[in-house]
């Protein structure tokens, strides 16, 4: 039997593919052309016996699509002996994966290729060997579509426009607006909640368990039974994810990775430090204010040390700190075999009683690092509670008052740091001016000969990091001193948040984390005889309002 009566008892493949790219550029690429065009061809050189594989909207640089695999479980099952495409880059774009398959396997296999308006057969060898340059070119062509695609998407990531796939929970498109988010109705309490939890200090597996115990669904998405444990499984990176989201406050993430090829299938992790945001895109679901305050007590919460057993549950972790070294200051409990009792009212203490604080710094490196400044979590945790009810007692006998008296600490606190703020940005304005008059010096003496190019290079790019940090510290202290505009804004906050503990009796996380940024502790003196710690307490919004001694 000869080969063409053996092609002639198997089918013939007639494979059509269509990219979203390819379907912009060209209508006669469509699908059904495709077709109508290999069922022409096929008819007329007697193949009839034939089948269609078909993949719409699958890009060209992978294999990995439905029908082409489809297609090559058929050939290796032995079914097909001729496959046929209206042109090389239907096949495929990635030339030596393309090459191997009409190189390699279809002969391995006995199988026809022909490719119509490239004059490709492999029965004949016709134009076959110009094929692999044709395929070269199709994948030359597939890379130069990929950049103009991602430059597009890019481009309009960076004005605003939402170009990902499924919108971030709580979020969804505006169905007016290509490339606007509106706020989701049904998901936007649970992200609301959340951001309320961790505001309330609550940690990221903490809420996560919460919203399992009251089985809030994962996803906007129906689960197909309500006995689903998935639908309701969030963890720990889940919360997180969300509480880091700048999409929550109204603002737009250009991009989380960047691809390291174009067919790598690989990706780098953008740095959350070096994160592209675009503020203000989009109705928010937390205010930028609540937002950055969740980023903070994220970025202040220390890990967790293990072999420091204490019963005692530090509601003050992540605020505390040694006010010499500015380490955190870690929780330690008196050690097993002291007695558990009140000296005084011979009743069981509790475990707040046998609790307190060391410098973290003293605690690993010793004494010649730093001192211990001890502190006992009651007497802490007394001073603390007094504070807050003494603020809250002044802001609601006389609002006025203590808003002016507020305003006015602001205002002189701002002014001494403005003027040292002030001097920082003229002295690094004036660096940035001599560094420019140093790079037309080291290009003149390049030009004469004087430097050569190696060493010019290796000066100005040293010369222009430094100049890049000045810049960036530039605007970070314009940043700050724009603040004294929101002065007002922030006072009338914190007034409202305190004037809520007016009748509080005693302290938890929600209320620390809602009034306190964080809590200096100083060394402990003798002042006449007398042992004296100095104790500051620095609140949101307002900063140090006053200072307590004990």
């Amino acid at each position: 039997m000869n080969r063409k009566n053996q092609i002639n008892q198997k089918i013939t493949a007639l494979y059509c593919r269509l990219s979203l790219e390819d379907s912009r550029e060209n209508e006669s690429m469509s699908i059904s052309n495709q077709k109508l065009m290999l069922k022409d061809y096929a008819e007329k050189n007697g193949m009839f016996q034939y089948e269609y594989y078909v993949d719409d909207g699958y890009t060209g640089r992978n294999f990995n699509r439905p029908s082409f695999q489809r297609m090559i479980a058929d050939i290796e099952a032995g079914k097909v002996g001729c496959v046929i495409t209206k042109d090389l880059s239907r096949l495929g774009r990635n030339y030596i994966e393309a090459g191997s398959y009409i190189e390699i396997f279809f002969p391995k296999h006995n199988v026809r290729y022909i490719a119509v308006t490239d004059g490709v057969d492999s029965l004949t060898r016709q134009e076959m060997d110009i094929t692999p340059f044709k395929n070269i070119l199709n994948d030359m062509y597939s890379r130069d579509i990929s950049k103009k695609v991602l430059a597009g998407r890019m481009t309009r990531s960076r004005q605003g426009k939402f170009c990902g796939g499924q919108p971030p929970l709580g979020l969804m498109r505006d169905p007016d607006e290509k490339g606007h988010l509106i706020t989701d109705p049904e998901t936007a309490p649970v992200i609301r909640r959340i951001f309320e939890l961790a505001l309330d200090g609550w940690g990221c597996m903490r809420i996560a368990k919460q919203l399992m115990d009251d089985k809030v669904p994962i996803t906007r998405v129906k689960a197909n039974t309500e006995c689903d444990v998935n639908y309701y499984s969030w963890g720990s990176a889940r919360i997180s994810h969300i509480l880091r989201n700048p999409f929550y406050k109204g603002a737009h993430l250009v991009c989380r990775t960047h691809q390291k090829g174009i067919r790598s299938n690989t990706y780098d992790i953008i740095p959350r430090e070096n994160w592209e945001v675009i503020e203000n895109c989009h109705e928010a679901i937390v205010t930028p204010a609540e937002w950055e305050q969740v980023q903070e007590i994220i970025d202040r919460r220390p890990t967790i040390m293990k072999g420091n057993a204490c019963p005692f549950y530090n509601i003050f972790h992540g605020i505390i700190y040694c006010a010499t070294c500015g380490k955190s200051m870690q929780v330690r409990y008196e050690k097993v075999g002291r007695t558990g009792k009140n000296r005084f009212t011979g009743k069981e203490r509790e475990p707040i009683d046998k609790a307190y604080y060391i410098c973290q710094t003293y605690n690993r490196l010793g004494k010649n690092a730093c001192t211990s400044h001890k502190i006992e979590a009651r007497d802490l945790y007394n001073l603390v509670l007094k504070d807050i009810q003494d603020l809250a007692a002044m802001a609601l006998k006389d609002a006025d008052v203590f808003y002016q008296r507020l305003s006015s600490r602001m205002e002189r606190r701002y002014m001494a740091d403005a003027s040292e703020m002030q001097k920082e940005c003229d002295r690094l304005e004036a660096r940035n001016q001599e560094i420019d008059s140093m790079f037309m010096s080291l290009y003149t003496d390049k030009a004469k000969g004087i430097l050569t190019e190696q060493r010019f290079l290796k000066l100005t790019a040293s010369l222009e990091q430094e100049q890049e940090a000045n810049r960036k510290r530039l605007q970070d202290l314009m940043l700050v001193m724009r603040r004294t505009d929101e002065q007002e804004s922030d006072v009338r906050t914190f007034m409202q948040e305190i004037r809520k503990y007016a009748a509080i009796q005693e302290l938890d996380e929600a209320v620390l984390n809602r009034l306190i940024s964080k809590i200096l502790v100083g060394e402990v003196k003798k002042v006449d005889g007398q042992k004296c710690q100095e104790i500051k307490i620095v609140y949101n919004f307002v900063g140090e309002i006053q200072e307590i001694t004990g």
